[in-house]
């Protein structure tokens, strides 16, 4: 019955279309609209962060390999010590056999008899039985500085396999941070000259800003803060405009922990070059208790990055390639996602 009825509705749809010369058009569903110019932004902004990370583990293995070769050179020294002290303990044990050679290899008894003068020859076999005693204490340390030298040996083939290690993971991070940023120029070169110009005109309008916010920023430095800290304040404000370069620490482009150790240089405290090892030897402290100097650490969503707290929500940072040293809001747009805590210098 309803497969009648179904067959009677499209006789007569047909004979509409036939009688009126009725069209029908498929209409395709809506097109996935395109990302606008802030989604790009946001897309190539996470894309050089990511880069960022691999740039911060590229500080890691590289601060590691450094530690490994400090350790590496000190075996090899100690390597080099310990051959010379065997090959002088060996040449007293050659000396100390052509000496026993001396006796003649005949019975100490029947030489007594052969002997011109018995006396003379009896203090010379008392002289041999030290020098023999002597041969056997210098095999004796032989035996140990060998012993020694081999197990320097074998440390200095474990630091060199370790370094071998930390340089190939230097290199893939850094073919990371490559592709990384590779992918966020791909993104930028799909837009139109128009909205890379708008693109172009908002970074600059960012970076004046910055530029403005760290003058202020500069002016009130002195009202509740430490001279110490001040001087880390001035420091980090004074470089807002430069450059961002990968495992650079000044004194023209920085990268994200490279800024906030050479600040904290200023006041003759050592940090890390890498965001997790600052983050480690910070205190912990709530954003809400924060306090100029202190560090704000990001590592949500794949991120290692870290800047400065300046006050008022703002910090101080090497934010990315395209955009330089900024100041910008600690829990801005892209950060606050990824926001981690804030790390307390202890001196």
């Amino acid at each position: 019955m309803r497969s009648g009825r179904l067959h009677r509705a499209r006789t007569g749809l047909t004979a509409l279309v036939a009688v009126f010369g009725l069209t029908f058009v498929m209409v395709p569903p809506a097109a996935q609209a395109a990302p606008n110019l802030e989604q790009v932004r946001q897309r190539v902004m996470d894309l050089e962060m990511r880069a960022q990370s691999a740039d911060e583990r590229y500080n890691e293995a590289r601060a590691e390999l450094s530690d490994i070769q400090g350790k590496l050179d000190a075996l090899k020294r100690k390597a080099k010590r310990e051959r010379r002290e065997l090959r002088q303990i060996l040449g007293g044990v050659d000396d100390l056999a052509r000496a026993t050679y001396t006796s003649g290899g005949l019975d100490t008894s029947l030489q007594v008899l052969l002997a011109e003068d018995p006396n003379e020859f009896l203090a010379q076999a008392a002289a041999l039985d030290q020098v023999q005693r002597g041969q056997a204490s210098a095999v004796r340390a032989s035996e140990t500085t060998r012993l020694r030298l081999a197990q320097t040996e074998a440390a200095v083939a474990d630091k060199e396999q370790a370094a071998t290690r930390a340089k190939q993971r230097m290199r893939e991070h850094r073919e990371e941070a490559r592709d990384r940023l590779a992918e966020a120029r791909a993104i930028l070169s799909t837009l139109e000259a128009r909205e890379l110009a708008r693109l172009s005109r908002l970074e600059q309008a960012e970076r004046r800003a910055a530029l403005a916010a760290a003058s202020a920023a500069s002016a009130r430095i002195g009202s509740g803060v430490s001279p110490r800290v001040a001087r880390v304040l001035r420091y980090a404000l004074s470089q807002v405009g430069d450059r961002y370069v990968a495992a650079a620490s000044g004194p023209s482009a920085y990268d994200c922990s490279g800024l906030t150790m050479s600040a904290w240089r200023q006041a003759g405290i050592s940090l890390p070059h890498y965001s997790r090892s600052q983050y480690s030897v910070t205190r912990r402290i709530p954003l809400s208790q924060a306090r100029p100097g202190d560090l704000v650490f990001y590592f949500g969503g794949g991120a290692h990055h870290v800047g400065l707290y300046i006050g008022g929500g703002k910090m101080v940072h090497a934010a990315n390639p395209r955009s330089g040293v900024l100041v910008t809001n600690v829990l801005g747009p892209w950060y606050s996602s990824r926001f981690s805590g804030i790390g307390r210098v202890v001196s």
